[in-house]
């Protein structure tokens, strides 16, 4: 039996011609990002491991909620709730890696337990020219500097997306958040019929 077969290579689907394409970016399921795991340190010391987030954190998803004050769910969602669901787990947790990001902070306990304290998010358009994003952190763990590691991380990343805008919606009471991304070059707006202040940083 003589078998005969051709194969035609698309240099578009792997991204030759066209600097916008990343890796994997031509599957229709992208495998987990591993080179974004990067271990770092919170100002006081404190050892931290980012990584994307996956659909096997959900427990510690909504541990890491459960932990946040009414005040930091809703600057985060601009909603408030007592009790998560798997519902919006599935929405947080799992995610297209192409176009979604969701960065986590992991510790590890004492007891060697270990949870989720932080997540960066972003979220890009269907050509990756703009991403939104928001970043939670757990009460326990504001003024450390974890809300500034999550972000820088995030926008190194949006970097090497090609994103051209980030842009951040959040409410006028919310100082932290105003102060993080002012001090990363943000232009803020308020919307007063709105009651939200939108922050834009060009990248290119």
């Amino acid at each position: 039996v003589a078998l005969d077969a051709r194969i035609v290579v698309d240099s578009r689907a792997s991204g030759n011609n066209d600097s916008r394409l990343r890796p994997y970016s031509h599957l229709a399921i992208r495998p987990y990002p591993e080179e974004f795991i990067r271990p770092a340190a919170l100002n006081d010391g404190t050892n931290v491991l980012l990584r994307p987030i996956r659909p096997e954190d959900e427990l510690m998803w909504h541990e890491m909620l459960g932990a946040c004050s009414q005040q930091t769910i809703l600057f985060r969602f601009f909603a408030q709730f007592k009790k998560t669901t798997h519902n919006m787990a599935a929405r947080y947790c799992f995610i297209d890696y192409d176009r979604e990001m969701a960065i986590v902070a992991e510790v590890v306990e004492a007891c060697g337990r270990k949870r989720l304290v932080g997540v960066g998010r972003l979220v890009a358009d269907a050509d990756h020219r703009e991403a939104e994003y928001a970043v939670l952190v757990q009460d326990e763990f504001h003024g450390r500097g974890l809300g500034s590691l999550l972000t820088n991380y995030c926008m190194e990343i949006c970097q090497q997306w090609g994103i051209e805008t980030v842009v951040i919606e959040t409410s006028p009471t919310n100082r932290m958040m105003l102060g993080l991304v002012a001090h990363r070059g943000f232009e803020l707006t308020r919307m007063d019929e709105d009651d939200i202040v939108i922050g834009r940083k060009k990248l290119r």
